[in-house]
């Protein structure tokens, strides 16, 4: 077998087309001249991250890069690769998005890290499949979350956990779930003949949780949005009237979600009422973590996030406080049983061995809806080693102090600015008057 493998390794195809190139290889034709653009793009990758507080945090695209970008005809040639790497950072480098910059203080964007940088090169040159099979990135990917869980309080458990491109498609794994254990005939029957399922979440809920509603199946109406009190943290007491009155309408209460930190203020529901509700009532508990959840790691506002270590699942993002490069998100499940429940396919095409790179009794394809995943753990992996849980924490600390500052700075000016308190984190809402 192995004379037949090296045999077709070997095999040069004819090339029946004039049009094609002779060398039909994707490898570089001349490795010292690769090697050198190779070189000369990570001293200009590491030249951008180093001066990159000399530049503008945002610069706008001019009309004539706009018209090469927008206008770039399907490529039928090759053109080499320094001519390709010159017109990337012509091109394409110096008009970002912004939020790699220290000045960049809009939205809630993480900048990055040289380390993150130099960890997405590298799964990049092993480009490993992480849907399946025993390798190295199945033990960086299960090391991660471990270490996550243990941030969060969440009980050892295996394969109960994976990191994916957000808190978009951690939400939607979550609440897939969430359904698969109120139906438990789900994945076979649909919703066919199956009792109507209605969700609950603040009206500062974010609105990645309406599409998981919407392509679940479930439909935005089976979103009940709940008003928040003058903190914008969900009113508790309409959320009891609202559960009793679907219930009397034949409805079935099957999740609710809490915020831990919304995107417009920062307010965190009553995290540990709300699971008390859940377990009552028998409901999942869901804690929509992307913004805030990692306010964890500072010691000064960790109380926030009370009662998070009781969510039956948590998502959130890594690219945002921990400084990942995009995209890296987390979903957390509290029970190991659930995601293999709600996801595992057995093809025969992915049958497992006793020996070799196929021996684990699960695979990360078996606990989401993706088989084909990047090596997206070892940026998370390389962060943690390289920086700390409580050096991360600090930089979120400081981020928040920063956001204090600003509010004193304005309220300064109170005759014509309005701040709106409480800040919690590092989001200031403010008016001018």
């Amino acid at each position: 077998m192995l004379t037949y493998i090296n045999t077709i390794a070997d095999l040069k195809c004819p090339i029946s087309s004039s049009t094609v190139q002779k060398n039909s290889s994707l490898d570089p034709s001349d490795w010292p001249s690769a090697r050198k653009t190779a070189h000369e793009v990570l001293d200009s990758s590491l030249d951008y991250i180093e001066s990159i507080r000399d530049r503008p945090a945002f610069i706008p695209i001019p009309d004539d890069v706009w018209t090469v970008l927008n206008d770039d005809p399907l490529p039928k040639r090759g053109q080499s690769l320094e001519q390709v790497c010159r017109d990337t950072f012509t091109y394409v480098v110096p008009y970002t998005f912004g939020n790699a910059h220290p000045r960049f203080l809009g939205w809630v964007g993480g900048e990055g890290t040289l380390g993150g940088a130099l960890a997405d090169m590298i799964a990049a040159t092993i480009n490993m499949s992480c849907g399946g099979f025993c390798h190295s990135g199945s033990l960086i990917e299960r090391t991660v979350i471990n270490w996550i869980r243990q941030m969060f309080g969440f009980p050892e458990a295996k394969n109960a956990g994976l990191i994916v491109s957000g808190t978009s498609m951690a939400t939607l794994i979550s609440i897939a779930t969430a359904r698969r254990k109120a139906l438990g005939n789900i994945r076979q029957d649909g919703h066919v003949n199956g009792p109507q399922l209605v969700g609950y979440a603040s009206t500062e809920t974010h609105g990645c949780l309406v599409k998981a509603f919407e392509l679940l199946g479930l439909g935005s109406k089976a979103l009940h949005l709940i008003a928040v009190d003058d903190d914008f943290r969900m009113k508790i007491d309409e959320l009891k009237v609202a559960m009793q009155e679907d219930r009397e309408k034949g409805l079935v209460p099957f999740c609710i979600v809490g915020n831990a930190g919304t995107v417009n203020t920062a307010a965190f529901d009553n995290l540990v009422e709300l699971s008390v509700i859940c377990r009552a009532k028998n409901i999942w508990f869901h804690v929509d973590g992307a913004f805030g959840s990692l306010v964890i790691l500072d010691r000064e506002r960790r109380h926030l996030v009370k009662g998070i270590e009781r969510a039956d699942s948590l998502a959130f993002d890594l690219h945002k406080w921990l400084h990942c490069p995009y995209d890296a998100g987390c979903v957390l499940i509290r029970e190991s049983s659930h995601l293999q429940s709600t996801f595992a396919v057995h093809q025969t095409y992915l049958t497992k061995t006793i020996r070799d790179f196929a021996p684990d009794d699960l695979w990360f394809c078996d606990l989401g809806p993706e088989l084909s995943r990047s090596f997206r753990a070892l940026k998370v992996w390389f962060t943690f080693k390289e920086h700390g849980i409580e050096k991360l924490g600090q930089k979120i600390a400081d981020n928040c102090e920063q956001a204090q500052y600003f509010a004193r700075l304005l309220e300064k000016h109170a005759d014509i600015i309005h701040v709106l308190r409480p800040i919690t984190l590092n989001i200031v809402n403010f008016r001018v008057i």
